[in-house]
């Protein structure tokens, strides 16, 4: 069977990502799709405004037929290592294609830039601009580049991504065809268009406030029903943001330099402005043109998680939900698999899975959901036959 691999996050998943997956299937000729999707929380640095389980119910509805959660310790992180995860996940399902969006569109362009971008002279010279300049590793990621190349525009969120998924594909010689679907609306607008189609980012800001109505022609039915009937609240950073506040003005500085993203003094920074009443007054007071915002959101969401320095965190392939297609799938290729298969958490080493236990714990403290704190242990996946 032809496996093709899309990584998402469905937060919320909209129209858009209805066409990018069956065009997926249809481009690729795929009879098998596999989902690397965020769990808990998400690579912008937050809780997924709606639970994994959730959201991998979504996908297979939309037509995925195997989801596997990209563990916590890869999703909060930046571009780079969340696609390099993602991209070894997928190539030890044996996946033959990913698909991916971007406001490029040319899967050849992504192909050419990342031979270019995994050459010793690149990585030298991001080295220097890392040095000399004061800036996040993005912004010298993409200043670097420019200057090596204008093949592709990777001021562009989606690019940025898609580069970096091709790049993986190359360090690891994953063996993944690439196929890009052309976005045809902003990432990061926050206004509904007039079309069916809106970004996920104008999703939330209207679910946020309360406008439910306001998204049910940009949605699948089946989304839209199971928001009207969801019970639980919906999340974001500022829902974290008291648990944070905590954290930053009770710990010492040696328990927050020990993190993962803790550097060059963030850490007072950070300490500094959780003095402010809202999460949105935190944020402005601490992006900087060093620190983006996203940066920040996730530098904070790795200290709620205690992602540190020292851990080493191994990859795993944590199912999350199949059909009846995916699970015939799954049963061929499970010998062949290199990276532990985990199923059922309760029967998984707890030091693999430890960090994926304790973001659905905080997910559920959020919530306000304290009859589940355990439930992560008992999850199965789940089937949609």
């Amino acid at each position: 069977m032809r496996a093709t691999g899309i990584i998402v996050e469905y937060n919320p998943l909209h129209n858009g990502h209805l066409y990018h997956l069956q065009e997926a299937r249809k481009q690729t000729n795929a009879d098998i799709i596999i989902a690397i999707m965020s769990g808990s929380f998400v690579q912008r640095g937050e809780p997924a405004i709606v639970s994994k389980e959730l959201r991998t119910k979504w996908a297979l509805e939309a037509g995925c037929d195997l989801v596997f959660e990209l563990p916590v310790r890869f999703a909060v992180q930046q571009a780079d290592i969340f696609a390099s995860a993602a991209i070894e996940l997928l190539k030890d399902l044996k996946t033959n294609a990913l698909f991916f969006g971007s406001e490029n569109g040319d899967a050849t362009k992504f192909r050419i830039v990342a031979k270019l971008a995994a050459s010793p002279l690149f990585e030298e010279a991001l080295r220097r601009m890392l040095t000399e300049k004061k800036l996040s590793y993005g912004e010298a990621y993409t200043e670097t580049l420019t200057s090596f190349t204008n093949e592709l525009d990777v001021t562009k969120p989606n690019n940025i991504l898609g580069l970096h998924y091709a790049l993986a594909n190359e360090k690891q010689e994953a063996g993944l065809k690439l196929y890009s679907l052309k976005r045809t609306n902003n990432y990061h607008a926050t206004n509904a268009h007039s079309n069916d189609f809106a970004s996920a980012t104008a999703l939330r800001k209207l679910l946020l406030e309360n406008n439910l109505p306001a998204i049910k022609t940009k949605v699948p039915g089946f989304v839209y029903t199971s928001l009207e009937n969801y019970q639980t609240p919906l999340l974001s950073f500022s829902s974290a943001y008291p648990y944070l506040r905590y954290r930053l003005l009770s710990d010492r500085n040696e328990s927050l330099t020990v993190i993962n993203s803790v550097t060059e003094g963030i850490e007072n920074r950070l300490r500094r402005a959780a003095f402010e009443e809202t999460a949105e007054d935190f944020l402005r007071a601490t992006t900087t043109k060093r620190y983006s915002t996203s940066r920040v959101r996730r530098t904070a969401m790795q200290i709620l998680l205690q992602f540190q320095k020292k851990d080493q965190p191994e990859n795993h392939l944590r199912l999350l939900g199949m059909t009846k297609q995916g699970q015939a799938y799954l049963s061929t290729i499970k010998k062949e698999l290199s990276l532990p298969l985990v199923s059922t958490p309760s029967k998984a080493s707890q030091e693999l899975i430890q960090y994926d236990i304790q973001a659905s714990r905080l997910y559920h403290l959020l919530e306000g959901n304290t009859a589940q704190l355990d439930a992560p242990f008992s999850a199965r996946p789940l089937l949609y036959f």
